[in-house]
C-alpha cells in the first residue's frame, strides 16, 4: 500500500472511474493495481477520454502500421467515424481509449485502504433516498409493534417472511411501461403493446429509464397529489445527489438541495426533455 495515494472519481454516462496516478500493491490481499482506471466491475482501462460540449478530450490513438500512438482532441462526430490517420505513417488509426461521457468528479481521497471501497464510491447514487427512509420506518415501526405481542411458540422466523418489502413502481405499472405521443413534449400511458416510446424499469436505479434520452424517472407516492419525477442526465447531474425534476403547468423544475424546489435556470435546453401527462 502506497501512503497518501490518492485516487480521482469521475462519473460517466457508461461508467463510473477510480483512477490511480501510479501503480500500487494492497498490502493486505497481495494485489496488484496499476496506473490507469478501474470502473465499478473493476474493469480496468489504461486510458478514458471524456466528452465534454461535444469534444473527447486527450483520445489515444494507436497505428497499427508504424506502431506509434497519438494523443488527440476529437468532436464526437469525429470520434464516432472513427476514420483517423496516422500523422507518422498515414495508415488509419484504432482509437485506444475508452470513450465516455463525462458527468462530474467526485471527492478524492488521501488514500485507498480496500479497492472494493472505492469502486462502491465510483458507482452513480441515484437511488431513491426518500423511498427507502419511508421502507426503513415502515420496518421498523412493524418490529417494534411485534415485539410487543405474543411471540409465536414455534418457527418465529415464518412471522418476518410475512412483510413484502417490494418496488411500488414496478408492481403498480409494471416492468415496463408504453407511452403515446400526445403533445410535442408530453406522453400519456398507453394499454396497448405497442407506442411511441418504452421504459424498462431498472432495479439498480430503483427507477425507469428511457435510453433515447438518458433520463430515469419514478412515481413519487410519498408527496400529494403523487408525481412523477425525472433525472436528466446533463442537467439533473449538476446538481450532486439532488437534481431530481418535476413539470407542471408553468413548466419544469429542479431540486436544487434536498426539499428546495426552483424554476429550472435558463441556461438548461428543454427542448429535448419530455414528461408523463
Amino acid at each position: 500500500m502506497i501512503s497518501g495515494l490518492r485516487p480521482s472519481y469521475l462519473y460517466g454516462r457508461r461508467h463510473d472511474y477510480v483512477y490511480y496516478p501510479e501503480s500500487w500493491v494492497d498490502q493486505s490481499t497481495g494485489t496488484s493495481y496499476e496506473k490507469g482506471y478501474y470502473d465499478e466491475n473493476g474493469q480496468y482501462y489504461d486510458s478514458v477520454a471524456f466528452q465534454k460540449d461535444g469534444k473527447y478530450e486527450n483520445v489515444v490513438c494507436s497505428c497499427p502500421y508504424c506502431g506509434q500512438n497519438t494523443v488527440l482532441n476529437l468532436t464526437a462526430e469525429v470520434a464516432a467515424a472513427r476514420n483517423l490517420q496516422c500523422p507518422h505513417c498515414g495508415g488509419p488509426m484504432e482509437i485506444r481509449s475508452e470513450l465516455d461521457d463525462y458527468v462530474r468528479q467526485g471527492t478524492d481521497q488521501t488514500q485507498i485502504s480496500d479497492p472494493e471501497d472505492a469502486y462502491r464510491q465510483a458507482r452513480k447514487k441515484k437511488r431513491r433516498r426518500r423511498w427507502l427512509l419511508v421502507l426503513a420506518v415502515v420496518f421498523g415501526l412493524w418490529v417494534f409493534s411485534w415485539t410487543l405481542e405474543d411471540k409465536p411458540e414455534s418457527n418465529p422466523s415464518s412471522q418476518v417472511q410475512q412483510i413484502q418489502l417490494t418496488e411500488p413502481d414496478a408492481v403498480e405499472f409494471g416492468s415496463t411501461i408504453i407511452l403515446e405521443q400526445d403533445g410535442p413534449d408530453s406522453y400519456s400511458i398507453s394499454s396497448a403493446k405497442t407506442g411511441d416510446k418504452k421504459l424498462v424499469w431498472d432495479a439498480g436505479a430503483d427507477s425507469y429509464y428511457d435510453a433515447d434520452t438518458d433520463c430515469w424517472l419514478w412515481y413519487n407516492t410519498d408527496v400529494e397529489p403523487a408525481i412523477w419525477q425525472y433525472w436528466y442526465e446533463g442537467i439533473s447531474s449538476d446538481f450532486d445527489e439532488s437534481g431530481w425534476m418535476e413539470h407542471d403547468a408553468d413548466g419544469w423544475y429542479i431540486e436544487a438541495y434536498e426539499g428546495d424546489w426552483i424554476t429550472l435556470p435558463t441556461q438548461y435546453d428543454t427542448s429535448g426533455l419530455w414528461y408523463i401527462d
